[in-house]
């Protein structure tokens, strides 16, 4: 079934009209510029200082653009953003495949609004970004590393960062790491208010409090219910036998997703932007969380596995009634 579904999702990305899609233009451009290497004179140390060289890596999105000019160099635009496309999601399939069940991840990233039908198809950094530390993470055991390259792929991951480095730093010390990512993600969502309050300039009409995706208490709702299978995978008593490798990097994922939760909780009410930009990941964490869950024999978990099915479906049925049509590129390609 995993072969199955994998196969169907990349036989979807390659056949796919891509032309009416929102952002292939973008992705187009990316490619066919990168390879004119106007990005790399930032890093020239003879113009750019040293500590300019590390911001630029980030804010550039360097390994993004590597891979926007290697394949613009072999490829043309269109065929490069197909490559991409197919490349993110065969990574993702990969990266679950040791999962206990790797058919349930790939339902959930089918499922969830902001998986395939977005990140998957139409925001292909995000979701390139997303392939790769998950991949990283999950199949090679290097969390942190994987996160670290996201990040140079997608700035958004930037916020995750923080969050891995704390979990490796405190190892089986869970409960000090996720009190310490807490107080980041909450001071990191007040300064970012501050901050966006100072230099924000003319978007602060353009994201005010009442024109966010994040205005309804129910988004804090949802982000703490997504919380659940997190806590239960740090606190629940797990067998030793699973605090394997793979075992302790689930739980660095469980604190990383824990933190971009508390994150946006707390920038909900201070910093709606922030909330908006860093929303995603409180679903998308969720493809190697929730279906690695101990719900047999386990009271706890299994009413914590029911009611997170409940909660995917209920986001796929008010989606799809959604004037949105978040859903649409399923059926119109």
């Amino acid at each position: 079934m995993w072969g199955l579904l994998t196969a169907v999702i990349l036989i979807f990305c390659i056949g796919i009209d891509r032309t009416f899609l929102v952002d292939q233009g973008n992705y187009l451009q990316y490619f066919y510029a990168a390879p004119t290497l106007e990005w790399s004179k930032n890093l020239d140390p003879r113009s750019t200082p040293p500590m300019g060289i590390v911001i630029y890596l980030v804010s550039g999105e360097a390994v993004w653009q590597v891979w926007a000019t290697l394949l613009g160099w072999i490829l043309s635009p269109a065929t490069a953003v197909v490559v991409t496309v197919c490349l993110l999601n065969l990574l993702l399939a990969l990266a679950v495949l040791r999962l206990p069940d790797p058919v349930l991840p790939l339902l959930i990233w089918i499922i969830v609004p902001v998986g395939l039908a977005v990140t998957g198809l139409l925001q292909v950094r995000q979701g390139f970004a997303l392939a790769v530390m998950l991949y990283a993470a999950l199949r090679l055991n290097r969390p942190v590393a994987g996160t670290l390259v996201a990040t140079l792929i997608h700035t958004t991951f930037a916020i995750t960062l923080p969050f891995a480095l704390i979990a490796w730093l405190c190892g089986r010390r869970q409960t000090l790491a996720l009190m310490l990512t807490i107080l980041l993600a909450v001071a990191a969502a007040y300064a970012g208010g501050v901050l966006f309050e100072a230099f924000g300039g003319r978007r602060l009409a353009t994201y005010a409090v009442g024109e966010t995706e994040a205005t309804s208490i129910l988004y804090v709702f949802g982000a703490l219910l997504c919380s659940a299978p997190s806590l239960h995978r740090l606190f629940a008593g797990y067998p030793s036998a699973e605090m394997t490798v793979k075992g302790r990097t689930l739980a660095l994922l469980a604190i990383m997703h824990l933190g971009v939760i508390a994150f946006s909780v707390a920038s909900f009410f201070v910093f709606p932007l922030g909330a908006g930009r860093a929303g995603y990941f409180i679903t998308l964490l969720l493809i190697p969380l929730l279906p690695t869950i101990r719900w047999r024999g386990s009271v706890s978990g299994s009413v914590i596995f029911a009611v997170m099915v409940l909660f995917l479906v209920y986001l796929l049925v008010r989606t799809s009634l959604d004037d949105a049509g978040i859903y649409d590129i399923y059926f119109a390609g």
